[in-house]
């Protein structure tokens, strides 16, 4: 298993993108991101309205380490202290294991940037669409890495 906070020690390793990748830019907040981590939004409320002319890269705020339902994405680059930041939501990557992962099955992410199996049938079906960030392509064995095609 990696440390927390590390992932791919090589940063995000996209392999496929589809045809289609897609990328989200936004600002990190108050801290540095590491490129290959998970991030999820986290951003103050009431900041767009219904026009897209409101829209401003300052109004999506990212945060990282994301764990449970809080996943939005891949950080693709390290960023500065509140720097920009363009986050993956789609795409396969090369990602640490925490858990034998199963080529076929859904995966989470685990709080510590690697992903694990949803586990048991009951649990899939109880939380797998809110928890599900993905499927995994390949196997991977607990500290080593499988290809995951996340959906973000």
């Amino acid at each position: 298993m990696a440390a927390a906070g590390v992932g791919n020690p090589a940063g995000a390793v996209p392999i496929y993108d589809g045809g289609n990748p897609r990328i989200v830019g936004g600002l990190a907040r108050n801290a540095i991101i590491s490129g290959g981590v998970f991030c999820f939004a986290s951003g103050a409320a009431s900041v767009v309205s219904s026009g897209a002319n409101s829209v401003v890269l300052g109004d999506l705020l990212f945060a990282g380490d994301a764990s449970g339902t809080q996943f939005n994405g891949i950080c693709m680059q390290t960023t500065a202290v509140s720097g920009a930041v363009a986050v993956a939501t789609r795409g396969a990557f090369l990602l640490v294991c925490n858990g034998t992962v199963v080529p076929g099955e859904k995966v989470k992410c685990d709080g510590e940037n690697s992903v694990q199996p949803l586990g048991s049938t009951a649990d899939v079906v109880a939380k797998g669409p809110s928890l599900a960030i993905g499927r995994a392509l390949t196997q991977g064995a607990s500290g080593g890495y499988a290809l995951i095609d996340i959906h973000g």
